[in-house]
């Protein structure tokens, strides 16, 4: 019975994505928002709808072929058969996992090499060489096992240790992990990207005025070489503390004006005014203890396991049955919410760089980056909802002009 529910509920989660790719891949041909409708001259817009299908195309196939490779694998109880004549709590696992994180694994990879190697290539947006594209490859690589084999070695000697006490332990220490990922991410992020200072002249003067305005203080502003893989732009904050830093993509230096660079500039201050950061870190912890207790609820009953072969708990099953049949549907509903919220803060970020008086330079600089990126300027309502941490360009624009009011 255990495993006719698990089936059925991952064919729903499945049946779910591929709903959502069908409404937007319908949602190209609504009307064009009016506040969009310069983005894009008719030879960008059809570059757009070519791109768009061959990205969604794409990365169907991907997940249609780890679906059912994922789903053979369980149905025909290959885990089970894989790890049967091991007794090694700790070997069995790593079996389990080892099939499933490759699986994973190895999709993944493919997914990238198409989308940002050869669809990227074609439109003109990748510039990664194979070097740099294998080096990724084996960072990823070495982030599955950190995360998969590491973690879940780490639940088990809890568990056996501690029983019931893991729901405390194993939460704390998960938010702990994901704090220290904060604070090294500066230094992790030098393995795969070079930063320099960005050099001092008008740009520099104007963002650095912008912080000490608002006493925002921050350790640098350090341009990456993002153009060593993508043409595409980007702004972050990244660190904690006194080693809090401003990040700007190469590209956006070419593709902005100073102007337009504050004012992305501004709306990424705002987060940090706001504690969108410190909003984003509470919601963490709900998702870490939830996931948590799902995790526990798996381990604790062993008849779960027999419908699939097994002759009582395996970790490594577990967290397939965590991460393929418990949490899909759970999560997907439940991070409505938080993109509900997270599309708020977008909103009040633009809001405070139109009242610095960069609401046009921002919906310039906007249009711009969306223009170059071949960005998405008319997704579907729903998969709006159930996918977007940030409001679509119109409604952006929309949101800004209302403010400068």
């Amino acid at each position: 019975m255990f495993k006719i529910i698990a089936l059925v509920l991952m064919g729903l989660a499945f049946l779910f994505v591929m709903f959502l790719y069908a409404k937007n891949f319908m949602a190209r041909k609504r009307p064009i928002p009016e506040e969009v409708n310069d983005v894009y001259d008719e030879e960008r817009f059809q570059k757009w709808k070519n791109y768009s299908a061959d990205q969604m195309k794409a990365k169907l196939i991907m997940k249609i072929i780890y679906f059912a490779i994922i789903f053979t694998l369980i149905i025909t109880d290959v885990f089970a058969l894989a790890s049967a004549a091991i007794t090694n709590i700790y070997l069995s696992t790593f079996v389990v996992l080892g099939i499933y994180v490759g699986v994973g694994l190895i999709t993944d990879i493919v997914e990238d090499y198409i989308v940002k190697i050869k669809i990227d290539s074609k439109y003109g947006f990748n510039k990664a060489t194979g070097k740099t594209f294998l080096g990724d490859c084996i960072r990823k690589t070495l982030l599955y096992v950190i995360l998969f084999a590491g973690l879940t070695s780490l639940f088990i000697v809890i568990y056996e240790a501690m029983g019931d006490y893991i729901l405390i332990a194993f939460s704390a220490f998960l938010f702990v992990f994901i704090l220290l990922i904060k604070v090294l991410f500066p230094l992790l992020s030098k393995s795969a990207n070079r930063f320099a200072p960005l050099e001092e002249g008008e740009l520099r003067s104007k963002l650095m005025d912008m912080l000490t305005k608002h006493g925002f203080k921050v350790k640098d502003i350090k341009v990456m070489d993002a153009s060593r893989r993508t043409t595409k732009s980007n702004a972050y904050f990244t660190g904690m503390g006194k080693n809090k830093t401003v990040v700007l993509y190469d590209n956006m230096l070419k593709t902005l004006s100073n102007d337009e660079i504050v004012a992305v500039f501004a709306h990424e201050i705002a987060h940090g005014i706001h504690k969108d950061s410190l909003r984003s870190s509470i919601l963490s912890i709900v998702n870490i203890v939830l996931l948590v207790v799902l995790a526990w609820l798996l381990v604790r009953f062993p008849e779960f396991y027999t419908d699939f072969g097994f002759n009582g708990v395996n970790y490594g099953f577990a967290v397939v049955l965590l991460f393929e049949v418990v949490t899909p549907l759970i999560f997907r509903f439940l991070n409505m919410g938080n993109l509900a919220l997270s599309r708020h803060g977008e909103y009040k970020a633009d809001e405070f760089a139109a009242k610095e008086g960069y609401g046009e330079q921002l919906i310039s600089g906007l249009k711009k980056l969306y223009k170059e990126d071949l960005g998405d300027i008319n997704p579907d309502p729903m998969v709006i909802a159930m996918s977007y941490s940030h409001p679509t360009l119109a409604q952006r624009i929309k949101s800004i002009r209302k403010n400068q009011k």
